[in-house]
């Protein structure tokens, strides 16, 4: 079986989440280094580097904050491949059920990933709708559930109907 591939393309709160965390980050650091020069042009050179230094942090947390977005998934054959921005994941899918969330399942997902208008898309949760599960999002209207039983996925294709028709063929069926 040839490989099929589904991209993930960020979208709805997910990516307005982004938006904020990326102002959020990037205004603390513009600060910093705003401070930064305002130190060094009155000559006080000490706490302009403390200022420099300090406004790293900030920049670091936006960059690394993006290293657990999905980019795309893959079906190999019995093998779903979930590439994330930093790092690529491998689960077979012999035995996995799926199914598309229902709408309350999803206003549920986006309820519960969400603190201070930033949706978290990456993560582990545990949910008294939806269990305990792995998520892997970057648009919440597109969730599907794999199900191995002892283990939950919910991932996010930009087809979320094309990405199921997909998994029958290794024997997946709907959860």
């Amino acid at each position: 079986m040839a490989e099929i591939r589904f991209p993930c393309t960020a979208w709805g709160a997910i990516r307005r989440g982004r938006r904020r965390l990326a102002a959020l980050l990037g205004g603390c650091a513009i600060l910093l280094l705003a401070t930064a020069a305002a130190a060094w042009a009155s000559g006080r050179r000490w706490p302009a580097l403390l200022a420099l230094a300090v406004a790293l942090v900030p920049w670091t947390a936006w960059r690394m904050s993006g290293d657990l977005d999905p980019l795309w998934l893959e079906v190999d054959g019995a093998v779903l491949t979930l590439q994330l921005r930093r790092r690529r994941e491998r689960r077979d899918l012999i035995g996995a059920r799926a199914r598309r969330l229902a709408p309350e399942e999803v206003a549920h997902l986006e309820r519960l990933a969400s603190a201070g208008g930033v949706a978290a898309g990456t993560g582990g949760f545990d949910s008294s709708l939806l269990g305990e599960f792995d998520l892997a999002a970057s648009d919440f209207s597109h969730a599907v559930l794999l199900d191995w039983g002892e283990s939950r996925l919910i991932v996010t294709p930009d087809e979320p109907e094309a990405f199921l028709a997909a998994l029958p063929a290794i024997g997946g069926g709907s959860v």
